[in-house]
């Protein structure tokens, strides 16, 4: 890093907000400055047909304008790699609206105003850093419903029996890390060492030697570098009042050269997962050949062919807290290993996952500066903005599906997890659904993830002239709302199988 900074020192520049509006062109300027020139004609004068006139050419010039912005921003959204990103920065921009990332924050904690930005990304760094221990605190909790002595394993076992072959690791030349590093996304966000994907793409023939040294010197000592387990986070703005941090979710940027390391293993990971037919049918999360759509549409279809056969069906729609964040990696690694991540490999995925450490980056008031906070220690989860995470998640919750019991169908979209249960007549039907909610929360409890009651919802559904009763299901004494409706993957559905 020293050799870049000296060889691309930073500089401070101005900032010309007119190249942002590319849409204005030589003539559209021009014709601006000749509206304004009628505005003031008119606003002195009383000459009724050069008001005319000037009303006329507003409206031309406005289409005008507005014919320029849409052939700049189709321009735009065609030659960008990420078009969702763009199509939103599009909508804020001609809205108003900017990212709460690069605004300067003030918080209230415990009724003090604080407008400090160091003092602000401190607490951001003790709040994002606590929530996993928080949440886990209810697994100690004396008033929490206790189980039978289940460890994790007891599950995986009941599921496969036995454990998968190892894993073999392979070594990469240069020209497999060059190709891993083409197939990341061209990004100019960059981690703690101010290296985008960008500039990594650009020097990819320069540094993809010495890089394919240390990614096969990290396979063969299973060690993930230190330098590459640093992140820079920043808090973003979800919804209700900004002076309250509960109303804020990280995001994390990792070092580009960590997406190149991690992404040899993932492929390796996902080469074996796949050999042994290890990751389960239900989910539909992170997964090429599968969407939200495919999940959809199982939860429908199987719904239907259960009202078409006079079956009366259920489904339990569970919301999990900040699963991604309560990772336990003592269990993960426990997984890990029954999957066949033995050896070295598993000892580069334990030192992966550990001595993790994160800051929080804030803007300051009426400046371009940034504040950071001090490093803290991340002991949970798995590490946002990374490639591994998602499929970590994955194996992680893959022995779900498999424990459910007979006459239940799961669907999960990551950690979004819906079970449909059917019975041969309604109250058969609520006793199954409440030993499936019972069976799922036993093995959310043993894997130390947590339901948000609040917003776990259960749902019967029906013919449009046919009556139901609602289903009693409670979880430590707090019951389980029946809905008529629910948002499920981004679609409305009604108990009628309407959307």
């Amino acid at each position: 890093l020293k050799i870049f900074h000296s060889s691309f020192p930073l500089k401070s520049v101005c900032a010309n907000n007119k190249n942002k509006k590319k849409w204005v062109t030589l003539g559209i300027a021009t014709s601006c400055k000749r509206k304004r020139e009628l505005y003031i004609a008119c606003r002195d004068g009383n000459n009724p047909d050069l008001k005319n006139y000037y009303n006329k050419y507003c409206k031309i010039l406005s289409a005008v304008i507005k014919e320029s912005k849409k052939l700049n921003y189709a321009y735009k959204i065609n030659k960008s790699l990420n078009k969702n990103k763009t199509i939103w920065d599009i909508i804020k921009l001609e809205t108003n609206r900017t990212s709460s990332a690069d605004k300067a924050i003030t918080l209230n904690i415990d009724g003090i105003s604080i407008t400090n930005q160091h003092v602000i990304a401190n607490e951001f760094n003790k709040y994002f850093l606590s929530i996993a221990k928080n949440i886990n605190i209810d697994h100690n909790d004396p008033k929490s419903q206790k189980l039978d002595d289940i460890t994790p394993l007891h599950y995986l076992l009941q599921s496969f029996k036995t454990p998968f072959p190892n894993i073999n690791l392979k070594f990469l030349s240069s020209n497999d890390v060059e190709k891993v590093i083409k197939s990341l996304k061209t990004k100019n966000s960059f981690g703690y060492d101010e290296i985008s994907t960008k500039l990594l793409k650009i020097s990819s023939p320069f540094i993809s030697s010495p890089l394919t040294h240390i990614c096969n010197k990290s396979i063969s000592l299973g060690i993930f570098p230190d330098r590459l387990k640093y992140a820079v986070v920043k808090p973003l703005f979800k919804k209700g009042n900004k002076s309250t941090i509960s109303n804020y979710r990280p995001i994390s940027i990792l070092s580009s050269f960590s997406k190149v390391i991690e992404k040899v293993l993932y492929d390796q990971l996902l080469d074996h997962l796949k050999k042994y037919n290890i990751l389960a049918d239900e989910q539909f999360g992170f997964r090429e050949d599968s969407s939200t759509n495919k999940a959809i549409y199982k939860l429908i279809n199987e719904s239907l062919q259960a009202l078409n056969s006079k079956l009366p069906i259920g489904c339990i729609f569970f919301d999990l807290e900040k699963a991604f964040d309560c990772l336990n990696h003592d269990i993960l690694l426990s997984k890990l290993q029954f999957y066949g991540i033995n050896g070295k490999a598993k000892k580069w995925f334990e030192s992966y996952l550990n001595n993790r450490y994160q800051r929080i980056q804030v803007c300051e008031k009426d400046s371009n500066q940034t504040t950071h906070s001090s490093w803290g220690i991340i002991t949970d989860g798995v590490p946002q903005g990374s490639v591994l995470g998602p499929l970590l998640f994955l194996i992680y919750i893959n022995d779900l599906p498999k424990i459910v019991i007979n006459n239940a169908i799961s669907i999960l979209f990551a950690d979004d997890t819906s079970v449909l249960i059917k019975g041969s007549n309604l109250e058969n039907l609520h006793i199954n659904m409440n030993n499936v909610f019972n069976h799922l929360y036993k093995w959310f409890r043993t894997n130390l993830l947590s339901i948000n009651i609040n917003k776990t919802h259960s749902m019967q559904f029906k013919t449009k002239n046919k009556l139901t009763t609602d289903v009693d299901i409670v979880c430590n004494k707090r019951p389980v709302t029946t809905v008529s409706n629910i948002k499920f993957l981004g679609i409305n559905i009604m108990d009628t199988l309407n959307w």
